[in-house]
């Protein structure tokens, strides 16, 4: 464009072709386009071709927009108008747009006045207005997740800490209501005046740096109550585009339940700590799958002849004369499976003073489980019982001499009885000769209480002998019940046996289990006439039981029938004499075949006692 200096008209419409302001002259009443510069129709999107057109014919997206009717107003009226931030829907490429601008429609009046056009000034400032939108957005969806959050949230304004913004859960947390919001923080929550708090805001506002508060306690006032409370929290700085703090974020979660839980917790771990420590057991504590020894007691130490030097290391090093005996595999299991594990007289070998040591224990080992029922660790308690080992192998050895020394003249005088007896019976002195077998009987049931005895001492001793064999079960039930139908008139003992099955077990000495059920059941059933054995294979076992209608075992005494020298005791016990040996001999011949023995029991009603070994798979 040719610009001529010398020509003002040329210059202004330069200065107003190039202006980077939009700029617009419209003339007449259907507000014709007579001047549009560059900036304008590039804000339009609209070329040359619009000039000399009605606005609203130019740009037909305005007829349902105020601006048509405001430029009718202001050529009506004279009076200029002023728009600031006004939206407005233009098609650019095609395509309506929002776009905002300040603008003025003023108008131009000739010498009398008059209004014949209306001079357009606009600056575009959609960028503008834009970014301020956007920073709205952001505030307010800011605004919203601090509402929104999961965790307590609020904004502290200035260098005062004017409470800006706080969520209902950290409204909750201080206790307070929306009555806060607006007030510096000390005058919202008065009780920190005098705690750390205020002090730690001011160090990260002046410094920039964030504080992260990890179980920390504050006083707050809730319904009018100081309480201690915890939390843990951070406090970070806010910063505006120029880089400088303006407030603080303060995030917060409270832990009080859990901190108060935990301390509750450290207070019962030390009082099972000085209990344990101070119990006249002796035990130990073992943590983690490696049996690492985090807690032992003198008295424990004693046994193990050890100091406390041991803590911390793992079982197996701490007392390494256990490895090669089976007490760290069974708390491996104990740890493993979460099952207790309890044993009485087991045999140890410690090293005290530098020397082995043999001793026995009565010991338990007892898992300790956590919130979710994992076991973290094992509790050992152990009593030694050496000395009553000690006493009880010189008992069954004494009842192992005196039973062997009282064995070959109680034989002596059994046969000089007989012999007595049948001369004295030669002689036709029946009274007599009656007096002399009652002797015999009695002989007999001493030698009965000699064999129990020596029995006793090879179990103790580990010296019973087995020789087992493959037999008709039901025909040996058959044998020893009729043998014991001779021995008790008075009860008839009626068979009901269908195992039919063979058995591989030492004949004589099932025999002599069987036998014992049966005397029992005749001892202690005699005011009743018959006694009930049966016999039947269930789940590959052969189950042998001996049922009594006599006076029964009580609920709380039936755990101890098998146990050495128990004797039925009550009002009656003087009518049932012996050792109380036979169940016991019972139980440990039928555990040594690999059987099971156990007895149901109802007072006044009688019992029925049971054993049952494994079935020979071999056809009869």
């Amino acid at each position: 464009m040719q610009i001529n200096l010398d020509d003002n008209a040329s210059i202004f419409y330069y200065l107003i072709e190039e202006s980077p302001m939009p700029i617009g002259l419209y003339v007449g009443e259907e507000m014709v386009i007579k001047v549009a510069n560059k900036a304008l129709l590039k804000a339009w999107g609209r070329d040359k071709a619009v000039i000399g057109k009605p606005l609203s014919e130019a740009l037909p997206e305005l007829i349902n927009q105020p601006f048509l009717e405001i430029l009718e107003r202001v050529r009506h009226t004279g009076v200029a108008y002023e728009g600031k931030e006004d939206r407005v829907e233009l098609i650019n490429n095609g395509t309506l747009q929002v776009f905002y601008f300040d603008f003025i429609y003023k108008p131009l009046k000739d010498t009398d006045g008059n209004v014949w056009g209306i001079l357009n000034n606009a600056t575009d400032i959609t960028e503008l207005v834009n970014a301020r939108l956007r920073i709205k957005a952001n505030e307010e969806l800011f605004r919203k997740m601090i509402q929104d959050a999961p965790v307590a949230i609020g904004i502290l304004r200035g260098k005062n800490f004017v409470i800006e913004q706080a969520n209902a859960d950290l409204l909750n947390l201080w206790g307070k209501t929306e009555s806060v919001i607006g007030l510096e923080l000390i005058d919202g929550l008065p009780e920190l005046i005098d705690q750390p708090f205020p002090k730690l805001l001011t160090s990260v506002y002046e410094s920039g740096v964030s504080h992260h508060g990890y179980e920390t306690m504050a006083k707050i006032e809730r319904d009018g109550v100081l309480q201690d409370c915890y939390f843990n929290f951070v406090y970070d700085p806010i910063r505006n585009g120029n880089n400088e703090v303006t407030g603080i974020m303060v995030v917060a979660n409270e832990i009080t339940t859990l901190v108060k839980s935990r301390m509750e917790v450290a207070k019962s771990e030390e009082r099972f700590r000085n209990l344990l420590l101070d119990t006249p057991m002796a035990t130990a504590y073992y943590e983690t799958e490696d049996i690492v020894l985090t807690l032992v007691n003198d008295e424990m130490l004693n046994y193990w002849g050890k100091d406390k030097s041991i803590l911390g290391k793992k079982l197996e090093d701490a007392v390494p004369e256990l490895k090669s005996q089976p007490f760290i595999g069974i708390i491996k299991e104990v740890y493993r499976t979460g099952v207790p594990y309890h044993a009485d007289q087991q045999e140890a070998t410690l090293v005290v003073d530098g020397q082995p040591k043999t001793s026995w224990f009565n010991f338990t080992y007892k898992p300790l489980r956590n919130a979710d029922g994992q076991v973290y660790a094992i509790l050992h308690a152990a009593m030694d019982v050496t000395k009553q080992v000690q006493l009880q192998q010189q008992k069954d050895e004494f009842l192992g001499i005196a039973s062997h020394e009282l064995k070959t003249p109680v034989t002596s005088i059994k046969a000089y009885t007989q012999v007595l007896e049948r001369m004295i019976r030669n002689d036709g002195d029946e009274k007599k000769a009656a007096m002399v077998h009652k002797m015999d009987l009695q002989l007999n049931r001493l030698t009965g209480l000699i064999g129990d005895l020596l029995d006793v001492t090879k179990i103790q001793s580990g010296k019973m002998t087995f020789n087992p064999i493959n037999f008709d079960f039901d025909l040996a039930v058959i044998e020893i019940v009729e043998e014991m139908q001779h021995i008790s008139a008075k009860h008839h003992i009626n068979m009901h046996l269908n195992s039919n099955a063979i058995a591989y077990a030492d004949k004589e000495r099932i025999g002599q289990v069987i036998t014992n059920f049966i005397a029992n059941a005749i001892k202690y059933s005699s005011d009743a006439n018959s006694i009930d054995v049966s016999s039947y294979a269930r789940d590959n076992e052969i189950v042998l039981s001996v049922q009594d209608y006599g006076i029964g075992i009580s609920k709380e005494l039936q755990h101890l029938v098998f146990d050495q020298f128990y004797r039925v005791s009550g009002n009656l016990q003087h009518t049932y004499p012996g050792l109380g040996l036979g169940l016991y001999i019972s139980a440990e011949i039928v555990k040594s075949e690999g059987g099971r023995i156990w007895v149901e029991s109802e007072e006044g009603k009688g019992s029925t006692f049971y054993f049952s070994l494994k079935i020979n798979p071999i056809e009869l």
